[in-house]
């Protein structure tokens, strides 16, 4: 539904209600988040980190989804501490991976799809791996999980879900779910990118209890933009089957890791593997 509403403890926490560790509860408490607040202030100081900008969050009233603006604290500490790039300043890759940032944003706490500033109201389009695209307002309806999830196996995600039921399954598994972009490929009006989406699995997934493991996702997409950077257009390519499986444990979080199920294991077949074999990298047939 559209005008879905939830609840959530903290504006901290909205979309990921887990526990900061396996062995914790979520979502976390005051003191937690306290020292969660401290622990990214130093963090910043300390390394000279810039934080992500999530646009359009306050230059008018909003209708939120969880009843005020989210407080991305929590969620910027685990991508300042987990992320593999450094962008430079002004860099295209900075460009992109703030505006994408801003429309998850939108997507996901502005409950008006007309207010979302990152999109072509009348162009914009969104789906994955060759599955069915969604409009702005459709994708609003349905939620990204639905959107980023479409067609996959029923027995790894339900089709017909509304938007309460995918948020009531994957509430409880992390903390908060950092995403970055790894490299930007070719610039407006159609940009290519890759991209890497992580987490420690510290709470549980439809009954399965993590132990902290970091369970990361790579992928590749494309975005046709407007002039004035609007997203019109937007393909995403990854392996959301073998992330649900990792998930539910049907198969180990390091055959995610490395992007190696993405790309192969970049050794060669013939089984002179060199160093390879010494990283303990076989190769596949």
């Amino acid at each position: 539904m559209s005008e879905a509403r939830a609840v959530a403890a903290s504006a901290a926490q909205t979309y990921s209600q887990g526990p900061l560790k396996h062995w914790m509860t979520g979502p976390l408490t005051a003191t937690q988040l306290a020292e969660v607040k401290k622990e990214f202030q130093e963090l910043k100081q300390k390394e000279g980190m810039r934080v992500p900008v999530r646009s359009h969050m306050d230059d008018e009233d909003y209708d939120f989804r969880f009843g005020a603006p989210p407080d991305y604290d929590l969620a910027n500490l685990a991508y300042l501490s987990g992320k593999t790039m450094r962008h430079a300043e002004g860099s295209l890759e900075q460009v992109v991976e703030d505006l994408v940032k801003t429309w998850e944003f939108e997507r996901s706490h502005k409950l008006d799809p007309a207010k979302h500033k990152t999109v072509d109201q009348e162009k914009f389009m969104v789906g994955h791996d060759g599955k069915k695209m969604f409009n702005n307002i459709e994708a609003n309806q349905v939620g990204n999980y639905n959107v980023l999830l479409e067609g996959v196996a029923p027995d790894l995600w339900a089709p017909g879900q509304s938007w309460h039921d995918t948020h009531q399954h994957l509430k409880d598994a992390f903390s908060a779910f950092p995403w970055e972009i790894l490299k930007v490929f070719s610039g407006p009006p159609t940009v290519a990118f890759s991209w890497r989406h992580w987490a420690h699995f510290t709470g549980t997934y439809k009954g399965n209890k993590g132990e902290g493991q970091l369970v990361e996702m790579f992928g590749f997409g494309t975005a046709t933009v407007s002039d004035t950077l609007q997203l019109q257009e937007v393909n995403v390519y990854y392996k959301p089957e073998e992330w649900l499986e990792v998930m539910q444990g049907k198969r180990p979080s390091s055959d995610l890791s490395g992007a190696k199920s993405l790309l192969g294991p970049c050794c060669p077949v013939t089984g002179l593997a060199g160093d390879c074999e010494a990283s303990g990298s076989a190769p596949h047939a």
